[in-house]
């Protein structure tokens, strides 16, 4: 079986959010499974061609617009980059470029070039890699992922004529959204199958608010729809062999992760004195809920908690941190933008890792923190409530409300203050297996359903 993955992002050469690493970990996870499974994603600017090989050129329309792409792929031919002189090669991979559009449409425009050639089925990767579907003319079997629908690849009606939309597409029926068109529409109208990230996201798109005004079209194609949840590289992503900690560590040496969480707070800058340590590596957005978590701080100093914070994202949420920081120096430390080595030592270190998002497709932080043995403080929606079992393996509130958090924290020191309970909690978390093999088994499962075969063994 051959699949090709769309993707506008992949790491290690690109990546914004779990995108990116899930489409880095779950085609290596497929492969295992004897599947021959391939990546395509745009060669973005600041992506190094260094040990690239060159591939075939092909010249093509769209619209009034001829074009010519190369495409470049690894020496192990599992990521090939598409690459479009002037349309992707910008310093970032989305941005707010007006011809967003006629980028994502150009790239998809090639994905269905590259996938009619050789491959079984093709997996389309949300907004920017569904309009794959309108080109591909339901010649290959096509699954579409939603990864969060938040994110749907808006534009205006001009571009229906410039991106070369069928006429019968244009309606609401087809891509448009509220006098817009939505790109994403292309992939959930056209797909034979859909999947989420979650099964709990699977569900809550059927109704709104989870469905991001497409409910309805979402409930219509409810029997192609599948909630399959992401994992993570347990290889990749493992606390006894990173070398980005100070002290490494497993289940049954958790005195290494007590020294870590004093190299944490001599790091951030904050006394070792105290009670328990949360942490939170996140983009600072609505959707994140980390406005919960700033309304919560100030009254938090009667627990003698420290709060160490890597995020960046909205200005004005940054600048109540920062804020805050500065009011409570001995309690709150922030660190702007993203550092991985800085984000695992969080994960390595503090006693608890927040995640108050509002919603939440999947979510990696809640994995990768219990992989790390940092107890996750979830607010119970989509992929969060799939992984965290309250008071098992973490902790959960349900109303995206500060008094919520609140009582989930008071419920946090408690624990803290019962240590062999949280030792429990935390090994229970650590024990969990959050590795690729079960999902990628479920997609190939679903691959072989829709193109009559057998699936792995």
């Amino acid at each position: 079986m051959r699949v090709l993955h769309v993707t506008g992002e992949v790491a290690p050469y690109s990546k914004t959010g779990g995108l990116g690493d899930v489409l880095g970990a779950l085609p290596a996870a497929q492969r295992a499974l004897g599947l021959h499974v391939e990546v395509l994603t745009p060669l973005y600017g600041f992506v190094r061609r260094q040990g690239l090989i060159a591939g075939e050129t092909y010249d093509f329309h769209l619209g009034s617009h001829a074009l010519q792409a190369r495409l470049w792929r690894t020496p192990d031919a599992h990521v090939t980059f598409v690459d479009i002189p002037g349309l992707l090669d910008r310093s970032v991979p989305y941005g707010e470029f007006a011809d967003n559009p006629l980028r994502f449409g150009a790239f998809c425009k090639v994905a269905s070039i590259v996938a009619r050639r050789d491959f079984d089925v093709v997996n389309l990767h949300d907004w920017q890699a569904a309009a794959t579907a309108i080109y591909l003319d339901r010649s290959r079997p096509v699954v579409q992922t939603i990864h969060n629908l938040a994110y749907q690849g808006l534009c205006g009606f001009h571009w229906a004529d410039a991106l070369d939309i069928p006429h019968v597409l244009r309606g609401y029926d087809g891509m448009e959204f509220h006098g817009h068109l939505s790109l994403f529409k292309a992939g959930l109208v056209l797909a034979d199958r859909i999947t989420t990230v979650s099964p709990r996201y699977a569900q809550e798109i059927l109704t709104e608010p989870g469905g991001q005004q497409l409910s309805g079209l979402l409930s219509h194609r409810a029997h192609d729809l599948r909630g399959i949840l992401n994992g993570i590289d347990a290889g990749a992503w493992d606390p006894m062999h990173d070398t980005h900690l100070r002290h490494r560590f497993d289940a049954d040496h958790l005195d290494a992760r007590l020294a870590n969480r004093d190299a944490l707070l001599a790091e951030a800058g904050l006394p070792p004195t105290g009670g328990p340590v949360f942490g939170v590596v996140s983009r600072a957005t609505w959707q994140k809920g980390l406005d919960l978590v700033a309304d919560v701080l100030p009254s938090s100093h009667l627990w003698h908690s420290r709060f160490v914070l890597l995020a960046d994202g909205d200005h004005d949420l940054i600048a109540r941190f920062r804020g805050l920081a500065h009011g409570f120096p001995d309690r709150v430390s922030i660190r702007m933008g993203f550092d991985e080595g800085f984000a695992r030592r969080i994960y390595g270190g503090a006693d608890f890792i927040l995640v108050p998002s509002r919603f939440e497709p999947c979510g990696l932080t809640q994995m990768f923190g219990m992989r790390y043995g940092a107890i996750p403080i979830v607010r119970a929606t989509g992929g969060l409530a799939d992984t965290v079992r309250d008071g098992e393996t973490g902790l959960s509130f349900f109303d995206p409300h500060p008094g919520a958090l609140h009582h989930a924290l008071e419920r946090a020191v408690a624990l803290h203050d019962a240590p062999e309970t949280e030792r429990v909690v935390r090994r229970a978390g650590m024990a969990q297996d959050w590795s690729w093999a079960g999902p990628a088994r479920e997609y190939a499962r679903l691959y072989a359903e829709m193109i009559g075969t057998a699936p792995p063994v």
